[in-house]
Parts: structure tokens; C-alpha cells; sequence
């Protein structure tokens, strides 16, 4: 078996002629910031490509009743092995659920980041989103921010009675 994933000239989406080594049998985190391409290599290319050749070992009686996956935007895909993909949309009634949190996975990666990771010393706990010391400041460990435009709620140009509070539940002389 190889010991590597290789990728060449991907061009899904936001990826421009990507070719790349993934290391197999090793965790590997794909970082960087929005609309860098880490979806677009992962679902997109890595796990539809990996799905599509799974799909051609099966007798052509079976593929025949499964839908037809196109091949992916990249000149080349080798040593890849069968795909799972698990996402990060929420799995319950709370933004905290996930499939990390459903499975207890999240337990044990917490506590495998708490033991090998560079911040000797710290509580595992504090690593969690859950804890008021570990959740993400910016979100409160929710994933995603909440913020009031006012440009979009306030007219400047106006007083109070002339209706400066634009929101549609608020109307000058109505009882609030």
C-alpha cells in the first residue's frame, strides 16, 4: 500500500490546479480560512472521487441502480481508499450537537489534544466548547456570531417620532 494520497491539478471550485501529498494512516487536518478550497478538496473532489471509484468495483446490474457520480474537476486521483463522510451540522435540538458530541468521539479527541498538545498542564475541560474557559469567545462556543446591523434598524436621519427604528415591529405610536 502507497503511503500517501495523491492530487493532481484539482480544480473544484475555488481550487486552482491543486496538486498535493496527503500522508495515509495519519490524521490530517485541513485548515485556512473561508473559501480557501478545504471543502471543495475534501467533499468535493477527495470524497466524490473515492465514492465514484467504490462505485465502479460493483457489478455493472448494481450500478445501474445507483445514481451516476460524476467525476470530479482533476487530472488525477490515486491511492485513495473508501470514504466516509462525517459533516459538522448540528444533530440535535442545540447548536452543541454534533456528531463529535453524539458519538463521544469529541470526548476522547478533547482529551487526546489535552495530553500531545502544547499547552502542558491545562485541564482537558478546558479545551471543550461547553466550558465557559474553553468556549470560543467571539461565538460562545455556538459556531457562528449574532450581530445587529444598525445601519439596517436605525435611520439616522430621523427622530424617534418620525420613525428612526426601522425595524418592521416597531411603528411611531404603538404601544411598546
Amino acid at each position: 500500500m502507497h503511503d500517501h494520497i495523491e492530487v493532481v491539478r484539482a480544480r473544484v471550485h475555488n481550487l486552482k490546479n491543486l496538486t498535493l501529498r496527503i500522508p495515509r494512516d495519519q490524521l490530517v487536518v485541513f485548515t485556512g480560512v473561508s473559501g480557501s478550497g478545504k471543502s471543495s478538496l475534501v467533499f468535493d473532489t477527495l470524497h466524490t472521487e473515492a465514492q465514484r471509484q467504490l462505485v465502479e468495483t460493483f457489478s455493472s446490474f448494481a450500478r445501474r441502480r445507483l445514481p451516476k457520480l460524476s467525476r470530479p474537476d482533476v487530472d488525477e486521483v490515486t491511492n485513495l481508499s473508501t470514504s466516509i463522510v462525517i459533516d459538522q451540522k448540528r444533530l440535535g435540538r442545540t447548536l452543541r450537537s454534533t456528531v463529535g458530541t453524539a458519538t463521544e468521539v469529541y470526548t476522547y479527541m478533547q482529551m487526546l489534544y489535552a495530553r500531545c498538545g502544547t499547552m502542558p498542564g491545562i485541564p482537558s475541560f478546558l479545551l471543550g466548547f461547553n466550558h465557559p474557559e474553553g468556549m470560543c469567545q467571539a461565538c460562545a462556543g455556538l459556531g457562528k456570531r449574532i450581530r445587529v446591523n444598525l445601519d439596517m434598524l436605525i435611520d439616522p436621519d430621523l427622530t424617534l417620532m418620525q420613525g428612526t427604528i426601522t425595524h418592521p415591529a416597531w411603528r411611531v405610536g404603538a404601544w411598546k
